[in-house]
């Protein structure tokens, strides 16, 4: 029997899952300890994540922060994460607008 086999926790599924691959070291201390529950639950928690990054315009945290920080129990919806103002009208009746 070979010594070397070490008993998969599914590490490399979350790291192979996750694509931002930095820090591996510091994400698989962290994967390290977390329950088997909420490793099932950060993987599955990934694309959600993904997408909302994505949505709002902002990188995705290495894996380790994605962990510790346990943001796969973050609530995401589907609003803009900023509102743009709206454009100030232009003047009516040729009156120029008044400059503070």
């Amino acid at each position: 029997m070979r010594q070397t086999d070490k008993k998969d926790n599914g590490f490399k599924a979350f790291w192979d899952a996750y694509g931002l691959k930095r820090d591996r070291a510091g994400a698989e201390r962290a994967w390290n300890r977390l329950s088997a529950g909420d490793r099932r639950a950060a993987l599955a928690g990934i694309a959600a994540y993904r997408d909302d990054c994505s949505r709002r315009g902002v990188s995705m945290a290495y894996g380790v922060r994605y962990l510790t920080h346990r943001r796969w129990e973050d609530e995401y919806d589907d609003a803009p994460a900023s509102v743009p103002a709206p454009a100030a009208a232009p003047p009516e009746n040729g009156q120029e607008m008044e400059i503070w």
